[in-house]
């Protein structure tokens, strides 16, 4: 992780909890940082609770496997030291070495408790998950893969180094935000400006909502003009 990691204030993380990621997707297309086809997982990593709202985090990385035994696992302790190297929020994202087929879930009731109780807000992952309804009334939530019912022989090999998950590049400390869309990684420099971005995407999209909820004859001409009214915004908007 970066030394001169600042993390946001509460009231930072709050008001991207107010956001789901799709306006977030919409937003970071504004500043044009990246492509707009990266810096989100593949829907292959979906929402385990459908109604999952918000969250926010910052990544710890940890790489496992379960197809078979090892006598060179990575001490509990090491793991939970990890944990506590990030700041909170923090979401634990885990690379299954047994992927595309994974055998075995790190993440069931007994490591949803301790994940919480170190200040972790949810668990993404490109292996599995299980005890769902358990994990649900501890208010743990899980994007994963899979759902299995085994553990297998799950054990950790390396934490807070560099993961792909779900075509993701996640390193310690990346600022991820997750909801029942999926997970969408936020450039630090973009952080703080994503609720101002997100009133002005809002503003834009209401010109064509607002006419076709108008009750008024909506005509191709119309929408044409709704159209070029939202793109004028972002050639004249300095705050874009």
């Amino acid at each position: 992780m970066n030394e001169d990691f600042t993390p946001l204030t509460e009231n930072e993380l709050d008001a991207i909890r107010g956001l789901d990621t799709p306006t977030i997707s919409n937003s970071l297309e504004r500043l044009d940082l990246r492509s707009w086809a990266d810096g989100f997982m593949r829907p292959e990593i979906r929402a385990v609770f459908p109604e999952q709202q918000t969250v926010v985090g910052y990544a710890v990385t940890v790489t496992i496997s379960a197809s078979r035994r090892s006598d060179t696992a990575l001490p509990r302790r090491a793991y939970w030291d990890a944990i506590l190297g990030i700041p909170a929020p923090r979401f634990v994202v885990v690379h299954d070495r047994d992927y595309p087929n994974p055998v075995g879930s790190y993440w069931g009731e007994v490591q949803a408790n301790i994940a919480t109780s170190l200040g972790c807000v949810g668990a993404i992952t490109d292996g599995g998950v299980r005890d769902l309804e358990e994990s649900r009334e501890l208010g743990f939530p899980y994007w994963a893969k899979e759902v299995l019912v085994s553990h297998a022989y799950v054990h950790s090999e390396m934490v807070n180094t560099p993961v792909d998950v779900g075509g993701l590049t996640v390193n310690p400390g990346d600022l991820l935000v997750a909801d029942r869309h999926g997970v969408i990684s936020i450039p630090r420099q973009a952080a703080s400006r994503l609720p101002e971005l997100a009133r002005r995407e809002h503003e834009r999209e209401s010109i064509v909502i607002g006419l076709c909820k108008s009750g008024e004859k909506v005509t191709p001409e119309k929408l044409q003009a709704a159209m070029d009214e939202m793109q004028e915004i972002l050639r004249s908007g300095p705050s874009y």
